[in-house]
């Protein structure tokens, strides 16, 4: 026993030594990100956050701790926990950098919010905000540095009120980078059973994304749709508290993120009811700039044509014409005339890339063709 604590005493003092090396190299990161900040002062045109220079980090890193566990023969630390390591390292040197305010739809613990850390590292400030069309207002007035809005699902598909808001062509703001989130909803009840459940309450999308598990579980269940998950757990909390005549807490239901368990009373009673275990969803990061070419990169459109026979081909015909390709594309109403639509796509490439600039150029020239640039961001992957 006294060998092996000698021996662990060893390895300890190795192991702080080098936290005290990681450490002094971080001091040495923030320093030098404080004199990248120092340059950028008084540009307008030099932003303090480059998604695609945090891309490119990222990327390298991920490239090469494969490369070196592979030659040491060694097994390769998750990719997820070097992505989640440096993106707090980033943020911190940036916060150091230019202070940032993040707006999310809140309250605190949602999926947004996840999003918006995931990206931003706990050192961001973080302004949660009632509804989609508050994240827009707060980044475009300037009272928030950028904006983190959910866009699709990749089963329950597009979150429209955020596709409204890009419809707006009022709005001057852009996307400068994506964040695809691995999404996992439990059950939170105060019932003692799923027999005694009455009610299922939660924000629209997921309750789409386990409507599956609900038809098999709750069939008899009413669904009601609350602003957010958090605040659905919020809701049933507050009519526990105020012994509420018109929602019997004790046969009600949420769903949720786990974080739930932090910001809420409820019990967690089901782990993991989405339909699909792979349930992801992509979030957009909007400011008032998008981001230089990467080297792999998305770019997302609003486009609309005169409504005639072909008209949504010669749109897509754009693109297919010089192989750009197209990962999404949808429509919604446009809001200004009765069955006139707008049409969203995300396309393979930069904006700046001469194919893509071509294929824009092409649409805005056509009669009664229109063609608007919501961004140009480096490709995230789901982690």
């Amino acid at each position: 026993m006294a060998e092996l604590e000698k021996k662990l005493a060893i390895l300890r003092q190795a192991i702080d030594a080098v936290d005290d090396e990681l450490l002094e190299l971080i001091r040495k990161r923030a320093r030098l990100a404080g004199q990248v900040g120092e340059a950028k002062q008084g540009s307008v045109d030099a932003p303090f956050y480059v998604p695609s220079r945090e891309a490119s980090i990222i990327r390298r890193l991920l490239a090469r701790n494969a490369t070196a566990a592979t030659s040491a023969h060694e097994s390769k630390i998750p990719d997820e926990a070097i992505h989640g390591i440096y993106r707090e390292i980033i943020g911190a040197c940036l916060a150091l950098e230019h202070p940032m305010t993040i707006a999310y739809l809140g309250p605190e613990g949602t999926f947004s919010h996840s999003a918006a850390s995931r990206q931003f590292g706990s050192t961001a400030k973080y302004l949660p905000c009632s509804s989609l069309a508050q994240v827009f207002d707060e980044v475009e007035a300037g009272r928030a540095t950028y904006g983190v809005v959910p866009v699709e699902n990749a089963f329950e598909g597009a979150v429209t009120p955020t596709l409204d808001q890009f419809a707006d062509m009022e709005r001057d703001i852009f996307i400068c980078a994506e964040v695809q989130l691995s999404i996992h909803h439990h059950l939170f009840t105060y019932a003692e059973s799923l027999a005694d459940i009455d009610v299922v309450m939660s924000h629209p999308q997921p309750l789409g994304q386990c409507r599956g598990w609900l038809a098999e579980h709750l069939p008899n269940a009413q669904m009601l749709e609350a602003s957010s998950t958090i605040r659905a757990a919020q809701i049933v909390d507050e009519a526990k508290a105020a012994a509420s005549p018109t929602l019997d807490w004790q046969r009600c239901a949420v769903i949720g993120p786990y974080s739930i368990v932090d910001r809420s009373g409820l019990p967690l009673m089901q782990r993991n009811i989405e339909d699909f275990h792979d349930n992801t969803t992509r979030f957009f990061v909007i400011g008032q700039h998008d981001s230089p070419p990467s080297g792999e990169d998305k770019t997302s459109l609003v486009m609309s044509i005169r409504d005639e026979p072909g008209a949504l081909h010669s749109l897509i015909s754009s693109f297919a014409d010089r192989h750009i390709g197209l990962t999404r594309i949808e429509s919604r109403p446009s809001k200004k005339k009765l069955w006139e639509y707008v049409f969203f796509a995300d396309i393979q490439g930069h904006r700046d890339d001469a194919a893509v600039a071509e294929a824009i150029a092409e649409i805005s020239s056509r009669p009664g063709g229109f063609i608007k640039v919501l961004g140009s961001y480096p490709v995230s992957k789901p982690l």
